[in-house]
């Protein structure tokens, strides 16, 4: 017996215990952006899309009071791209206080079966019985952020490789900026680094200049590079910018935050070549950054609002994960029951949203 599993499959099919506000769900013909309206009356359930968020790069606010989207610059909860969700924090330009979330992975335990067989209908009643004596203390809940990420430019397990398909928006020593990426990684017999092979685009005023590539032969040692002249220095005051330390227990980046320089982790789009700016991102913490936040972006976290490919269709599926967020005194609860627009485009989220307290 699989209790935690059983417990997903009764949560699917079961009637709740308490009252169900179905009159305002609205999810047989959501609209965009809103659905049903904002979620300002304490358990009254409200389908929210679906939400044009179908740019691989740029994101789009939303404000939960509301269920509508609006500019960065406005009262926003949530940023979403395409399958990824954000709280609204510094990490992505949010002004004020940031927006905490909990991931109560209610479905992370269910198999891709028992989520093929759910439907927003049939998990209405298990989100609806959830309810403001359920929620955790505020200390359980987190925000997103960047976090030091020191090998985020590796592909591990196995012998590694580099992953040429993430990249860096870089704020040099210098206060310029730059975008930075490994291509290749080579290791000798023993296992030694041989050769770390990055790849830079400088930017000057507002362009960003054609890419250039460096092999570091670190021959056992740290190395620290100058992504304006494109070479390996001395390690001496604010001459460098990033450092690559190739003992095998490190592989590691790190840039020179004593001098200011710092990351932030690019988008899947535009690519590395086809980039415009590195000067516009809302942070540059003092390491090799990785964005994270209590909402998981990967679609092979089970804990995450998707999973991809159950059926064969290579399409992707919610899987009805639910989350808790903290907008200040206000806590609402959320699901992603939909990743697709009335006509089956791509990218265009629905959620399921009540206000808890």
């Amino acid at each position: 017996m699989l209790p935690v599993r059983r417990s997903f499959r009764a949560a699917l099919v079961a009637v709740a215990v308490l009252p169900i506000v179905a009159a305002c769900e609205g999810e047989s013909t959501p609209v965009e952006p809103g659905g049903s309206g904002g979620a300002t009356t304490v358990n009254q359930v409200v389908t929210m899309g679906p939400l044009n968020a179908s740019s691989p790069d740029s994101l789009v606010y939303l404000n939960l009071a509301t269920g509508r989207l609006v500019p960065r610059s406005g009262a926003w909860d949530l940023a979403l791209r395409r399958f990824e969700l954000y709280l609204r924090s510094p990490a992505l330009g949010g002004a004020g206080e940031p927006v905490l979330g909990y991931a109560l992975g209610n479905a992370a335990a269910a198999t891709d079966a028992e989520l093929l067989a759910a439907t927003p209908a049939s998990t209405l009643a298990a989100f609806d019985a959830i309810r403001e004596g359920q929620l955790p203390a505020l200390s359980a809940f987190s925000a997103s952020r960047l976090v030091e990420n020191r090998q985020g430019y590796l592909n591990l397990g196995g012998i590694p490789t580099a992953n040429s398909g993430v990249y860096w928006k870089v704020k040099l020593a210098t206060g310029g900026h730059a975008l930075l990426r490994a291509t290749r990684i080579t290791f000798t017999r023993t296992f030694a680094v041989d050769s770390l092979v990055l790849e830079s685009r400088l930017q000057s005023g507002t362009a960003l200049g054609a890419p250039r590539t460096l092999a570091v032969v670190p021959g056992g040692q740290p190395v620290s590079i100058d992504l304006t002249a494109n070479r390996v220095v001395s390690p001496v005051g604010c001459t460098w910018d990033v450092g690559f330390e190739p003992a095998p227990s490190r592989l590691a980046i790190a840039v020179n935050s004593a001098c200011g320089a710092g990351s932030f982790p690019a988008a899947s789009a535009p690519t590395f070549a086809e980039a415009t700016t590195a000067s516009d991102a809302p942070q540059y913490a003092g390491f090799l950054a990785q964005l994270e936040g209590p909402i998981p972006t990967s679609v092979l976290d089970k804990g995450g609002p998707f999973r991809y490919n159950l059926s064969g269709s290579q399409r992707l599926h919610p899987t009805y994960n639910s989350y808790l967020v903290a907008s200040g005194a206000v806590v609402y609860k959320l699901q992603v029951i939909d990743y697709y627009s009335a006509t089956g485009a791509p990218g265009f989220p629905t959620l399921r949203v009540a206000r808890l307290r």
